[in-house]
C-alpha cells in the first residue's frame, strides 16, 4: 500500500512539473485598451503603426525600430540568424509590393519586388528560406482581385530568388482571399517538415480552415476551423503539433484542443496552462497573462 501511495505522489508531482513553465518573461511590449494587440512571431512581438515597425526580442527588451519606407508594412518574420523580413505593399496596382530583408539593426540588405503578388504573411524555415502567404491584386482596378488563377504561397531563397509557388486560389471557394486575415495576424508557420496556413473562406470571414503543405509545396491536409469561431488562438510547433485555443461562452472558460491528424478530430486538452495562447516558439507553447499593460509571458512544453 505504501508503495502505491508513493507512486501516486510521484506521478502527481510529474504532472505538476509538466505544467510548470520552462521560461518566464515580462516583455516591454504592452497590451493597451482600444489598441491592436502586438503580433507574435516565434517568441518575438512586433507592432506596426503606419510605416513604423517596432520589434521586441524574446527576452522582452526592445530589439529594433525602423520605418518601412517602401510601402505599408503587412507582416514581419525574424530568422534565427537575426535577419528580419518585412512584407509591404498596396492593393492599388499602380503602387508596388515586395519584401525587404533587414539586418538586426534594421538596415535594408535586399529587396524582392513581388509584382502583382501582395504578401500578407511571412515565415522563415530552418534552412533560412522565406515562405509567404498572400494574394494577387487586379492589374486594372484598385482594391480589386484578379479573375485569373494564381498561387497563394511563395518560397524565396536567402538571396531573394523565388524558387516555388504553390496552392492554387481555385482550391478555395469564391469570396474573401484565403490570406486576407486581418491586421497583425500571422497566418503562416513553417515547422520541421511542413508549412501550416490559416485560410479564410467564404464571404463573411466566419469560415476558415487549417491547411498543411510539405516543404515541396504539396498539399498534405485540410481541416475546417469553423467550429472555433472567428480569430481563434493558434500554435503550430516545430515538431508539427497543432493546437487551438478558444473562449467558450457557455462555460465562460478557455478551451484547448490538439489536432489528431490520423482521425481528423480535435482532441480536448484538459491540462493546458492558464492565460491566452500567443503561439509557438520552436516546440514550446507561449501563453500570456490576461489583462492590460506589460505582457507577461510563459513558455511551456506542449502536451
Amino acid at each position: 500500500m505504501l508503495k502505491v501511495m508513493i507512486l501516486v505522489v510521484v506521478f502527481s508531482l510529474c504532472l505538476l512539473a509538466g505544467n510548470d513553465p520552462i521560461r518566464e518573461v515580462t516583455s516591454q511590449a504592452r497590451r493597451e485598451a482600444l489598441q491592436p494587440v502586438p503580433a507574435f512571431y516565434q517568441g518575438y512581438f512586433y507592432m506596426i503603426d503606419n510605416e513604423a515597425v517596432t520589434i521586441f526580442a524574446p527576452d522582452g527588451h526592445l530589439a529594433v525600430a525602423f520605418a518601412e519606407e517602401a510601402g505599408h508594412p503587412r507582416a514581419i518574420a525574424i530568422d534565427t540568424d537575426g535577419t528580419i523580413a518585412v512584407a509591404w505593399g498596396a492593393w492599388d496596382p499602380k503602387k508596388g509590393r515586395g519584401i525587404d530583408f533587414r539586418d538586426s539593426s534594421g538596415s535594408v540588405t535586399r529587396t524582392i519586388n513581388t509584382g502583382l503578388y501582395l504578401p500578407h504573411h511571412l515565415a522563415f524555415a530552418e534552412d533560412h528560406s522565406l515562405w509567404s502567404f498572400g494574394c494577387e491584386v487586379d492589374a486594372t482596378i484598385a482594391h480589386g482581385v484578379p479573375k485569373q488563377e494564381y498561387k497563394t504561397v511563395r518560397k524565396y531563397q536567402p538571396d531573394g530568388k523565388e524558387v516555388g509557388a504553390y496552392l492554387l486560389r481555385s482550391l478555395f471557394p469564391p469570396g474573401l482571399e484565403p490570406a486576407s486575415q486581418g491586421f497583425q495576424w500571422n497566418s503562416i508557420t513553417v515547422a520541421r517538415d511542413r508549412v501550416g496556413l490559416y485560410a479564410v473562406l467564404g464571404t463573411l470571414g466566419t469560415e476558415a480552415e487549417w491547411v498543411e503543405l510539405d516543404l515541396n509545396g504539396n498539399l498534405c491536409g485540410r481541416w475546417r476551423l469553423d467550429q472555433f469561431g472567428q480569430n481563434p488562438k493558434l500554435a503550430f510547433t516545430r515538431d508539427d503539433s497543432f493546437f487551438v485555443q478558444v473562449w467558450d461562452d457557455k462555460t465562460a472558460t478557455q478551451q484547448f484542443y490538439a489536432l489528431d491528424r490520423a482521425s481528423s478530430e480535435w482532441r480536448a486538452v484538459d491540462t493546458a496552462p492558464s492565460g491566452w495562447l500567443e503561439g509557438a516558439d520552436g516546440d514550446a507553447l507561449v501563453f500570456r497573462e490576461k489583462g492590460l499593460g506589460p505582457m507577461h509571458l510563459r513558455w511551456y512544453r506542449h502536451p
